[in-house]
């Protein structure tokens, strides 16, 4: 992989309004404050730090924590009939026994934080990443924090990759978060292609980042020309340098400090590859990006870049979901 970056503050600024219009390639951010973001807890080195992210976006973004907590009873090598049980009981015993369970909760996240959390808890049994979604869903999620480790091929033969089920299937903007980071982001790098998958990430990973955080714009290549979606088009008519231009107009104008940084790769190297690489060089504590409904073609000739990046685990990772047409 092959980097050109150029600082932003000494480069020129394109009027690319006058090709595409004035509608702005990045509208609004993602709005945190007075609603409801969902942090998924384990008890795990990684998601003690999902807490720690959880806690300084209710405080620097006046977020609504909800949490919850999953029991796996599809983990253990428990009989169908006694699963089944196991969730009617859950079901009858009802208050009391929760009760205990999200005090338990409540207290263990109260430790790590260092105070106490008023931050309302719910326990449930089931899959972990079903579970994650249908509390989502429940308390009208904006956002939804999990911890993010490292997978082995074994443990994705057995499934057990809740972070990136919850990514694929959420309807709200996913934060990864590894065990390494346990404040707000201040290095992003954006993967950009100018789809508006990518640019929604971009919203969002800017509605998580901390003070003064820096922006580091990063527009990869495509593999082939099979796979030209609206992004890629504009690119192609505009180019990679108008497209810059505009993005660094709307950031300059929000006040966002940023970077700029064109991705070169080539085969063997996958575009998350370079990706991944680009983070190490410019010392990125999160990646953003937009996820792409690919069908099994797509996907068998260049991958799920969005897969890639939360498979290697080594960087906090923000998944924003295509935009589901209505039914």
């Amino acid at each position: 992989m092959s980097a050109t970056m150029s600082n932003s503050t000494n480069a020129p600024i394109t009027p690319l309004d006058q090709l595409t219009g004035s509608t702005p390639l990045i509208r609004r951010p993602l709005e945190l404050q007075g609603r409801s973001v969902l942090l998924a807890t384990d008890g795990s080195p990684s998601a003690v730090a999902a807490a720690h992210v959880a806690h300084a976006l209710a405080t620097e973004h006046h977020a609504v924590v909800h949490v919850v907590s999953v029991v796996d009873t599809h983990a253990a090598p428990i009989p169908p009939p006694l699963d089944v049980a196991l969730g009617m009981g859950d079901a009858i015993a009802g208050t009391e026994l929760h009760r205990e369970q999200e005090a338990s909760v409540r207290a263990e996240l109260s430790a790590t934080l260092g105070g106490p959390i008023a931050w309302p808890v719910r326990t449930m049994l089931g899959t972990p990443a079903a579970a994650i979604l249908k509390e989502a869903h429940r308390i009208g999620a904006a956002l939804i924090i999990v911890g993010l480790r490292r997978h082995g091929r074994l443990i994705r033969a057995l499934n057990d990759e809740t972070a990136l089920s919850v990514m694929r299937a959420a309807a709200c903007p996913v934060l990864g978060v590894v065990a390494e980071m346990t404040e707000l982001p201040r290095r992003l790098l954006a993967a950009v292609d100018f789809s508006a998958g990518s640019l929604a990430a971009l919203r969002a990973g800017r509605a998580v980042a901390g003070p003064d955080a820096t922006v580091v714009l990063a527009y990869v290549n495509a593999m082939n020309g099979f796979l030209l979606d609206e992004g890629q088009a504009t690119i192609h008519r505009l180019g990679v340098d108008a497209g810059f231009a505009k993005l660094a107009r709307e950031l300059s104008d929000d006040g966002v400090t940023f970077d700029r940084v064109v991705l070169h790769h080539g085969p063997p190297q996958s575009p998350a590859q370079a990706l991944l690489e680009c983070a190490d060089e410019v010392r990125a504590d999160l990646i953003t990006a937009g996820s792409v409904q690919h069908g099994r073609l797509d996907r068998w000739m260049v991958g799920s870049v969005s897969t890639e990046l939360v498979r290697d685990g080594r960087r906090s990772v923000l998944i924003v979901p295509p935009r589901r047409s209505a039914p």
